[in-house]
């Protein structure tokens, strides 16, 4: 019985050997073979790195390109308004030197033609002068939004006391308006046109500290333009350090907006 039971032993250990499952191939082969597919897909995914940073390093060249043209384009409309102003000035005198002399002509042919016929007084007839004074435009029962249509319009057109007069009018008698910080901002440009830098740094002022805290809402929505305008403001008197620390605010408290790429163009002009 006993050698029965040895000889089948064998057998036995050869039917557990069979049934159990095969083992992982760890041959250096498999190694390497693993190690080389690691490092292909480590080298696709440096390259789609590059290609993203290339492409990043792209936008942001094109997009300090499309900023530095809109600094350049707003210096060069400053530049225009400030022509336009000068013309239609020199335009008014011209105008009102011709009148001067029509109504002078005019005066001496009536006594010529008096003196001929002797008929009349010969006293010389009274000259009427130019005015020279604004007229003040009618605005008793206007809505804002009808004073500040009137006021932008004049002032598109070249008419800059009279929009001045209407956007100082919409101020006072709409102090609540919307439109106040609108109107506001568009005096501060008017003034900073004429090279008043002074005058204008007051309105941008009074725009930046009264309605920063109702941006971005209609009622403080000019609150970065008129950041923007009075670090130029500053620039325009000489104070450069305090024109490069507004810049730099613009850029931290409004950072998508058109002015903060503006801001960052002037600053590389500044030299910081």
């Amino acid at each position: 019985m006993k050698k029965l039971v040895f000889a089948f032993m064998p057998l036995l250990f050869v039917g557990c050997a069979a049934t159990q499952p095969s083992a992982v191939n760890t041959s250096p082969q498999a190694g390497v073979d693993r190690y080389k597919e690691i490092e292909e897909r480590l080298s696709a995914v440096e390259t789609k790195l590059s290609q993203v940073e290339a492409k990043t390093i792209e936008n942001s060249a094109k997009i300090k390109t499309l900023n530095e043209r809109a600094a350049r384009v707003e210096d060069r409309l400053v530049s225009d308004e400030k022509d336009l102003y000068e013309l239609k000035k020199s335009t008014e005198k011209i105008e009102k030197i011709i009148d001067g002399l029509t109504v002078s002509i005019n005066a001496t042919a009536v006594q010529s033609q008096m003196g001929q016929t002797g008929q009349g007084n010969t006293h010389e007839l009274p000259v009427e002068q130019p005015s020279y004074e604004v007229q003040t435009p009618e605005v008793v029962n206007v809505s804002d939004e009808d004073i500040y249509k009137k006021a932008f319009n004049a002032m598109e057109a070249g008419e800059l006391d009279t929009a001045k007069i209407l956007f100082e009018t919409l101020v006072k008698k709409y102090p609540d308006s919307p439109l106040v910080d609108n109107s506001l901002y568009w005096m501060g440009e008017i003034f900073y046109s004429h090279g008043d830098y002074a005058t204008a740094l007051n309105y941008f002022k009074k725009v930046v500290d009264n309605y920063s805290g109702y941006y971005p809402s209609s009622k403080g929505n000019k609150v970065p333009a008129a950041l923007l305008k009075e670090s130029l403001c500053y620039k325009g008197l000489g104070d450069v350090a305090k024109a490069q620390e507004l810049l730099k605010t613009l850029i931290r408290k409004y950072p998508s907006t058109n002015e903060a790429g503006i801001a960052k163009v002037k600053l590389m002009e500044l030299g910081d």
